[in-house]
């Protein structure tokens, strides 16, 4: 098992960011011949997990099992920083969606054992980190067979849009989203999970997996069942996972293990594993 703390400078952001890695190396005993071992490269299913927004790149490994499920499930993990940005090309800050989209997976995937192909790569996260999960999946279904938003603030931009809510028009928000005078305008963009997966459906494009982890007290849950019902409503299958819990890490400790639980189910089922 290797943990590795990465410090680099994407030109995306135009600043100085980090990433922490889990990287199982296998079981081996003392006749290991580590010469082939570490030589093999084997490239590794990969785990995108994404943190919420007073969070950083360390809490989840910090926080949770993740390094243990990791080492069991022998998948790597990703943990990227994304500071208060909503995984989005902010309209006063950095293109942190470009940055996750283009080149972050580039770097991680050229300088590290992990595989490109779709069905080695599922994304997660919580809180801000489900929603940015969420985004990513439908924005490049091609890339992720699973996906598994945990508390998600999907509501977010809906409630921008609106003005309504706990992400109501405010400097914070503006910052993010923009469109100052007319916050609706941020529907029917990239930003817009729910129009994503409304365009997907009607393109016909494959989606990932997806399943839903959310407690029964938590304060995003009755966004998240708004979002269950929209996509049923598109013929959008979503599993769902639920306990009492409210939003905070006690519950995210509950569900990272069904994360790697649905990552293996379905790869099982898509005869991968």
């Amino acid at each position: 098992m290797a943990v590795i703390t990465l410090r680099f400078n994407p030109e995306t952001i135009g600043l100085a960011t980090q990433v922490r890695l889990i990287l199982p190396t296998g079981v081996h005993s003392q006749d290991t011949d580590f010469k082939e071992l570490y030589s093999s490269k084997k490239d590794l299913p990969v785990l995108w997990l994404l943190h919420g927004g007073s969070d950083n790149y360390a809490d989840w490994h910090d926080c949770t099992t993740v390094q243990v499920l990791a080492d069991k499930y022998n998948y790597a993990v990703v943990m990227p920083d994304a500071q208060m940005s909503s995984y989005a090309n902010m309209a006063h800050g950095p293109n942190w969606r470009d940055y996750f989209q283009k080149e972050l997976p580039e770097y991680i995937y050229e300088h590290f054992p992990v595989s490109r192909k779709r069905e080695d790569n599922f994304i997660s996260g919580m809180s801000m980190g489900g929603a940015g999960a969420l985004k990513f999946a439908m924005l490049n279904p091609e890339r992720y067979s699973v996906c598994v938003p945990i508390s998600s603030g999907v509501e977010v931009v809906p409630n921008y849009a609106s003005r309504t809510g706990r992400a109501t028009s405010n400097l914070f928000f503006q910052n993010i989203y923009g469109h100052e005078d007319n916050p609706a305008d941020v529907l029917k963009t990239e930003e817009d999970i729910y129009w994503l997966l409304e365009q997907n459906v009607k393109k016909g494009i494959e989606l990932p997996k997806l399943e839903f982890c959310v407690g029964l007290e938590d304060f995003t849950r009755e966004g998240n069942l708004a979002f269950f019902r929209f996509a049923e409503s598109l013929g959008v299958h979503i599993d769902w996972y639920e306990e009492h819990g409210i939003h905070d890490w006690n519950s995210w400790n509950i569900y990272i293990p069904k994360v790697f639980e649905f990552i293996k189910k379905c790869r099982q089922e898509a005869g991968v594993e």
